[in-house]
């Protein structure tokens, strides 16, 4: 029972609305662990939120937010000239995170009390994500015993990501859209560590080493070496790292990089293949080394010839599949995107279009870097590197906490006099 201070303390919670906006912001903290309809439910109360945020509108609406529009603007555009509408319409459904978002933090920008609100959910909204993410791997580590024991039989690792992609409870997804999550949620315990209590960052230093465990298990390449590099950076420009502190993140990284390889060793042959010049000769179906070497030639082939504004969003996959028709049956049955975000953005509207893109992404970095958020900074870096081995724009668990992150920061640091 509550005693008349709790009430009273209750009743005005309730009268003050705010709540409601800082509720929308911390259930986004539970992406890692929600089907994918419960993440496009979580986008649809942000946004409801958002407008419902303009009848307490008190000042004037900050439309600097809408800068990280310029990709969705530009597919939108493309539609113009592109030849395969239903493609396009349907690419537009899937990356609508990059209009709502930052709609959804201009709206919220017309009202201080609701700024403070939302940004005092921060510290929260990333223990919320660290706590999922911790689950996400747990089950992760589960799923991996159903191939091997760590022990006397070793992880069968195709079969294994092969069910994450196919089976994987209620959260099935490709390996790289998990291992994301948890490459966020490592440079969030890192941004934390320095300012927690010794049994926080007990806790926080647990957490990490299974999730880095985890996260190398699933050996997606490009996601590991982002996320170590991102963390790295994000060490020297926050943590001013020394000569010992550098040592002790190389041989933390290297043990469990040595145990994973140890008890599921076709980790290791996946970066061995990196290596390997005959990855470079032939498509094979086993090495993804070399199906990634086909799908770049086909993508700088089709981007040479349409260079200026791209081919129009919807066209894209038949461009590619035109070009793998030509090249290897193995490009043609996989029917493979461009593995490359950039890439990608080309062949959909070219030159013109990538250009404005990595200028909307280096107004926000010069805006971190600027007000010093470092966390930010390195998370976008990150995001940065991740677009350079996969499409991480083209389905919504990507795109989804992409935009929301990317504008929860520009927000924040647009609005610091007012934290």
């Amino acid at each position: 029972m509550l005693n008349n201070n709790g009430l009273t303390k209750l009743k005005e919670v309730l009268k003050d609305k705010t709540y409601c906006y800082s509720i929308s912001i911390l259930l986004l903290g539970l992406i890692p662990i929600l089907p994918f309809r419960g993440k496009g439910v979580l986008v649809a109360i942000f946004i409801i939120t958002a407008i419902l945020s303009l009848q307490n509108k008190t000042r004037k609406l900050n439309y600097l937010y809408l800068i990280n529009t310029v990709l969705f603007i530009g597919y939108l555009i493309s539609l113009l000239y592109t030849d395969t509408i239903k493609q396009g319409l349907s690419i537009l459904e899937t990356t609508l995170s990059l209009l709502i978002f930052p709609l959804g933090f201009m709206l919220f920008s017309g009202n201080n009390k609701i700024i403070k609100s939302i940004l005092k959910q921060e510290k929260k909204c990333k223990y919320v994500f660290i706590g999922a993410s911790f689950f996400l791997a747990i089950l992760i580590f589960y799923t991996s015993l159903e191939f091997g024991n760590y022990g006397t039989e070793k992880i069968n690792l195709n079969n294994f990501l092969k069910t994450l992609n196919q089976n994987f409870y209620w959260l099935t997804d490709h390996p790289i859209y998990l291992s994301i999550f948890l490459a966020v949620s490592l440079l969030m315990i890192a941004s934390l560590y320095k300012n927690s209590n010794k049994k926080s960052k007990f806790l926080l230093a647990l957490i990490g080493l299974f999730q880095i465990f985890v996260l190398i298990l699933m050996s997606r390449k490009g996601i590991l070496f982002s996320v170590f590099l991102s963390i790295f950076l994000f060490f020297i420009l926050y943590i001013k790292l020394n000569k010992k502190h550098i040592i002790q993140v190389i041989i933390v990284s290297i043990f469990f990089s040595l145990i994973t390889f140890k008890y599921a060793p076709d980790t290791l042959k996946r970066f061995r293949e990196t290596f390997d010049s005959k990855s470079y000769k032939k498509i094979e179906n086993y090495s993804s080394t070399s199906i990634r070497y086909g799908i770049y030639k086909c993508a700088f082939h089709k981007i040479s010839n349409s260079w200026l504004i791209g081919y129009g969003v919807g066209d894209v996959k038949n461009e590619l599949l035109e070009c793998y028709q030509k090249t290897s049956p193995v490009l043609v049955k996989g029917q493979y995107n461009s593995h490359n975000q950039y890439l990608k953005i080309l062949l959909s509207i070219g030159f013109i279009g990538l250009m404005l893109f990595l200028v909307s992404l280096f107004i926000n970095l010069k805006l971190f870097y600027i007000k010093k958020d470092y966390f930010a900074f390195c998370l976008l870096i990150m995001y940065m590197g991740f677009m350079l081995t996969e499409n991480i724009l083209d389905r919504q668990n990507g795109v989804i906490l992409f935009s929301f992150l990317l504008n929860y920061y520009c927000f924040k640091n647009t609005n610091l006099d007012l934290k």
